[in-house]
């Protein structure tokens, strides 16, 4: 990949680099080359392209990440000597420090033929917990009745 010109825009946080990243690449004819995250939260964009586009890119995201206040410096450095691109590229070949995995977990489910689903449906309703306690409360009604019979008796 050749490099005719590398524009560097730098900002504070994740949220100005994206939007500068953004507003650069909509404006010019322009490649996203990284985006480049140091310590800090600093985050710097390098885009390629001709020095015309690349200029007219860089400004704009400038503007962009000046607006949110988090611009720290941009700068365009036209026609990039040869080991200088390299230098660039070298750096986006590095192996990740840490790698990161992600775990996904499925539930399983059985599927039936409709014909055959039988949902259960869970009996938390107030008119099934207010039969429950009318049938206990006429057993109760009925135990006592049948007990003061006995004693009459």
């Amino acid at each position: 990949m050749s490099i005719q010109a590398l524009g560097l825009i730098e900002v504070n946080g994740f949220l100005g680099a994206v939007a500068a990243a953004d507003a650069a690449l909509k404006t010019a004819d322009v490649q996203l080359i990284s985006a480049e995250k140091i310590s800090g939260g600093i985050t710097t964009i390098q885009l390629s392209g001709n020095v015309s586009a690349v200029q007219v890119a860089v400004e704009t995201g400038s503007r962009v990440a000046n607006d949110l206040t988090c611009l720290r410096s941009s700068h365009v450095i036209p026609r990039l000597a040869d080991e200088a691109a390299e230098m660039v590229l070298s750096s986006l070949n590095k192996e990740p420090k840490a790698e990161m995995k992600s775990v996904i977990t499925e539930e399983q489910v059985e599927l039936l033929p409709v014909g055959e689903a039988k949902p259960e449906i869970p009996n938390n309703s107030t008119s099934a917990k207010k039969e429950t306690v009318k049938k206990q409360s006429t057993k109760k009604a009925s135990k006592t009745s049948s007990t003061k019979n006995k004693k009459k008796k």
